[in-house]
């Protein structure tokens, strides 16, 4: 009994014909010192007499950094978030794919964020006090910072490869 193939069907690729190739485990040491290093940051200028602007600076950049993101997939991919949904997590925090998406398209993302979100916090300079300054500008490099970090280390399969993003880990699939 013999199988005849379609050849158009080897042309097409589900996730099962992926292998892992790199996986990065967000482990405790890891989270520690992702913490320390805020502390450190956010001790180097912390005024006692000014509390606002260390504890709005993290919720206003997340809602933010939402803003941004809605607004990519808006304006440049010009369809719906289908497949991304927002998280909580400790390196990975906002919009994230839900399941494999593609490497290119997260770290371009993630770039427009880090270049977008740096550039309205320094257009902000001449109207915004120096404590709020230097916040915005901590929490923005300290959130978004391990990602590119976590992409970079991803960037020889950029062009093929997929990323998944867990709670406990960061893999890399290509096919």
């Amino acid at each position: 009994m013999s199988t005849i193939q379609d050849p158009n069907l080897s042309n097409q690729s589900t996730i099962y014909s992926y292998t892992l190739v790199k996986r990065l485990y967000h482990s405790l040491y890891k989270t520690i010192l992702y913490f320390l290093l805020l502390a450190l940051a956010l001790l180097y200028k912390f005024d006692t007499s000014n509390w606002l602007p260390l504890l709005v600076s993290y919720p206003l950049l997340l809602m933010f950094h939402t803003l941004l993101v809605r607004a990519y997939f808006q304006f440049t991919i010009g369809m719906a978030m289908r497949g991304w949904s927002y998280r909580w997590g400790i390196f990975w925090c906002g919009f994230l794919p839900d399941g494999n998406a593609s490497i290119r398209l997260v770290s371009r993302i993630q770039l427009h964020l880090f270049w977008i979100g740096l550039s309205i916090i320094l257009l902000l300079y001449p109207w915004i006090p120096d404590h709020w300054l230097i916040y915005l500008t901590i929490f923005h490099i300290w959130m978004v910072m391990p990602r590119l970090w976590m992409l970079f280390r991803f960037r020889p399969y950029r062009k093929a490869g997929l990323i998944k993003i867990t709670d406990k880990d960061t893999s890399c699939y290509i096919q």
